[in-house]
C-alpha cells in the first residue's frame, strides 16, 4: 500500500477549513458567541499551516518551518481561547505570548540542527507542546462542564480524548527522534501503522469537536431565546412567562417559600402628571430598590403586569419576611426620586404571606391579591400579612 499520510494530509485540511467557515457563518447567526470567533481563527489558521507545509511555499526551509509553526501555534492559541471564552473565561496573554514565542523559536532553531532527526523532532515538538499545553490549560478552566447537561459532557470527553491523542502522538516523537525517519520515511515499519491511525484520529476528533461546538451554540441559542422569553424588558425582572416557569420548574423542588404582592401607589396619577416616559423610570427604578432590599437572599422578581409586582423568595420565614417587607416599604418611600422628576414622591402597599409549595398556586395567588387590595383599601403605603387583623 503506498504511503497513506500525505493522503491524509491533503484530504482534512480542506475539510478544517469549510468547517471554520461554518463555525464563522454561525456566529452570526447566535450573536455575540465570541467563542466562535477565536475557533475558527484557529481552524482558519492550521488549514493554513498545513498548506504552507504540502506546497512548500515558500520554498526557503527555515521561512516555511517558521511560518507554519506560526500557524500551528496560533491554531493551539486561538482553539484554547475558544473553549475558555465559551464560558466567558481567558487565559493570561503574558504567559500565552510567552509561550507562543518560545516555541516558535524552538521552531525556527530547529532549521539549524546539526543532523535530520533533531530537526524534524524539534519542529514537531514546538508544535505539539503547544498544542497540549494551550488546550489542557483551557479544558482545566472549563472543567466544571463534566457537570453540565449531555451536550457539554461530550463535549469535554471528546476534547480531553483529543488531548490524550496528542500526548500519545507526542509520546511517540520523544521516544527517539530516529522515530521521525521511521514514521516520515519508512513507512513499512510497524510504528508507522500506528502514527497514521493516530493521525486520522487527530483529525476526526477535531471534526467532531467542531460539529459538536455547532451543536452547543445552537442548543445556547434556543435557551437564551427562551430565557429573553422569561423577562420583562423594561425591568428585566421576570414576566408572566417567567412566572409559569416558576410555576411549573421550579416551585415543585420547594418545600415552602414566602410571597409578597407589591403595588406602587396612585402609579395612574404618574403617568398622569409626568408622563409615560416617568412612569417607566418609576417602575425601573423600583425594580433596583427591590433588588437592593433583598441583595442578601436568593429572590425572584416578577413583573404582573402594569406597576405590580410579585416577588418569591424561597429562604425567608414570615417573621423574616415581615421585617424585610417593612424595610422595603420604608426605602422606597424614602427614597429621593428627584432624579426621575421634581416633586416625585413613591410609596407601595404589599400582601405577604409563607406558603407550602404543596398548596395551589391559583389559591395563594388570590389570598396574596387580597391582602395587596386590603393594603391599598386601608390607606395604602402599608403591607399586609394577615387579613383577619386587618378586618377586625
Amino acid at each position: 500500500m503506498r504511503d497513506l499520510l500525505p493522503s491524509i494530509m491533503l484530504a482534512y485540511p480542506l475539510t478544517i477549513f469549510l468547517m471554520g467557515l461554518l463555525l464563522f457563518l454561525t456566529y452570526f447567526l447566535v450573536g455575540k458567541a465570541k467563542y466562535l470567533i477565536y475557533l475558527s481563527i484557529s481552524f482558519f489558521a492550521v488549514s493554513l499551516g498545513i498548506a504552507v507545509q504540502i506546497s512548500q511555499i515558500p520554498k526557503n526551509v527555515p521561512l516555511n518551518v517558521t511560518l507554519s509553526g506560526l500557524c500551528f501555534l496560533v491554531f493551539s492559541y486561538f482553539i484554547a481561547q475558544g473553549i475558555v471564552k465559551l464560558e466567558n473565561k481567558k487565559l493570561n496573554p503574558w504567559m500565552c505570548v510567552t509561550f507562543i514565542v518560545i516555541l516558535l523559536s524552538i521552531r525556527y532553531l530547529s532549521t539549524f540542527a546539526p543532523n535530520i532527526e533533531l530537526f524534524d523532532f524539534m519542529r514537531v515538538l514546538s508544535v505539539y507542546a503547544g498544542l497540549i499545553l494551550f488546550v489542557s490549560v483551557a479544558l482545566w478552566k472549563v472543567r466544571h462542564l463534566v457537570c453540565g447537561g449531555t451536550l457539554e459532557k461530550i463535549w469535554y470527553f471528546v476534547l480531553s480524548l483529543w488531548v490524550i491523542s496528542l500526548l500519545v502522538r507526542l509520546a511517540y516523537i520523544s521516544y527517539s527522534p530516529e522515530i521521525l525517519r521511521i514514521l516520515f520515511l519508512e513507512n513499512k515499519n510497524p510504528f508507522y501503522v500506528h502514527f497514521v491511525e493516530l493521525q486520522h484520529t487527530f483529525y476526526i476528533l477535531l471534526l467532531v469537536f467542531s460539529i459538536l461546538t455547532l451543536l452547543l451554540a445552537v442548543k445556547r441559542l434556543i435557551k437564551d431565546i427562551s430565557q429573553r422569553n422569561l423577562f420583562d424588558t423594561l425591568t428585566e425582572a421576570y414576566n408572566r412567562l417567567g412566572l409559569q416557569h416558576f410555576i411549573e420548574f421550579e416551585l415543585p423542588k420547594l418545600k415552602s417559600f414566602s410571597l409578597i404582592m407589591l403595588d406602587i401607589d396612585l402609579f395612574k396619577s404618574v403617568n398622569s402628571r409626568y408622563g409615560h416616559p416617568v412612569g417607566d423610570a418609576v417602575i425601573r427604578k423600583t425594580v433596583d430598590l427591590i433588588h437592593m432590599n433583598f441583595s442578601g437572599v436568593e429572590h425572584k422578581v416578577i413583573r404582573i403586569g402594569g406597576e405590580e409586582f410579585m416577588i418569591v423568595l424561597p429562604d425567608l420565614d414570615l417573621e423574616e419576611l415581615q421585617v424585610q417587607s417593612e424595610h422595603l416599604r420604608a426605602r422606597v418611600e424614602q427614597h429621593n426620586f428627584s432624579d426621575v422628576a421634581q416633586d416625585l414622591h413613591i410609596t407601595v402597599s404589599m400582601g405577604i404571606g409563607e406558603y407550602a409549595a404543596t398548596q395551589s398556586f391559583q389559591y395563594i395567588y388570590k389570598e396574596i391579591d387580597r391582602k395587596l387590595a386590603l393594603a391599598k383599601k386601608n390607606g395604602r403605603n402599608r403591607v399586609v400579612s394577615n387579613i383577619f387583623s386587618e378586618l377586625f
